[in-house]
């Protein structure tokens, strides 16, 4: 244990408040980056959609107010499709070569337009699908990233500084973990809120085989002994 708790506690309470503050900083600055940001890449999403159902739906969408009118729909359109959206099925998705592909590639091989041949394989499908979906994607991805930095920097600042200066206190005298449970009796909050602070402290690992604990990583640990009375700075 460190000879004087009380300095080191101190010392660590600095930490964190500065840690807190250049976080909120910083994941304000990502919120409003990703927001304005977004701000073109709808605008150019909207008008690629309106060159598409312009070109492809000439018949059906004859006025500008109605190809306006459903490029709009689309971009809201894709806002639940974000949401929605299977991304670990995407990025595993396959398609298999049927009996119909295999002779068109083989039509256009011997035709003499090998470039067709390239677009009817499986592969292509796939990588056509990923990117379609990435680019159209992309914009609601922002929105919902600059949300979740709001919502960071939100719980950064109610973040108990206090209690969470303690609990680094503690695990950086533990090398291996510490139950959420002491964790908790020793800075006198709740588990509840003492988890939702440290998961906004980076190098403190969640031990979730047995009994919830926590412990430190390697660089976390050496920046924090640097503190502790007596250690060179």
């Amino acid at each position: 244990m460190a000879r004087d708790p009380q300095k080191l506690l101190n010392r660590l309470s600095d930490w964190t408040a500065q840690y807190v503050e250049r976080q909120r900083r910083l994941s304000w600055i990502g919120c409003a980056g990703c927001g304005v940001a977004a701000l073109p890449v709808f605008f150019l999403t909207f008008w690629v959609i309106y060159a598409v159902l312009w070109i492809g739906f000439q018949g059906l969408l004859t006025t500008y107010s109605a190809r306006l009118l459903g490029s709009g729909l689309i971009v809201l359109f894709l806002i639940p499709c974000y949401i929605t959206a299977n991304w670990n099925e995407l990025r595993n998705l396959k398609f298999e070569s049927s009996d119909r592909l295999l002779a068109a590639r083989m039509i256009a091989r011997a035709s003499g337009m090998g470039g067709l041949a390239f677009l009817a394989g499986p592969q292509t499908a796939h990588a056509m699908v990923k990117v379609l979906s990435v680019t159209l994607l992309f914009g609601p991805w922002l929105v919902h990233f600059a949300i979740k930095m709001a919502g960071r920097a939100s719980l950064l600042d109610k973040l108990n500084v206090a209690a969470i200066s303690q609990a680094l206190a503690l695990l950086i005298e533990e090398e291996h973990r510490m139950s959420l449970d002491e964790l908790a009796q020793q800075t006198h909050t709740t588990e509840d809120d003492l988890a939702m602070d440290l998961a906004l402290v980076d190098g403190v690992i969640p031990l979730k085989s047995g009994e919830p604990g926590y412990t430190l990583n390697d660089e976390l640990r050496e920046e924090l002994l640097k503190h502790r009375p007596g250690s060179a700075s």
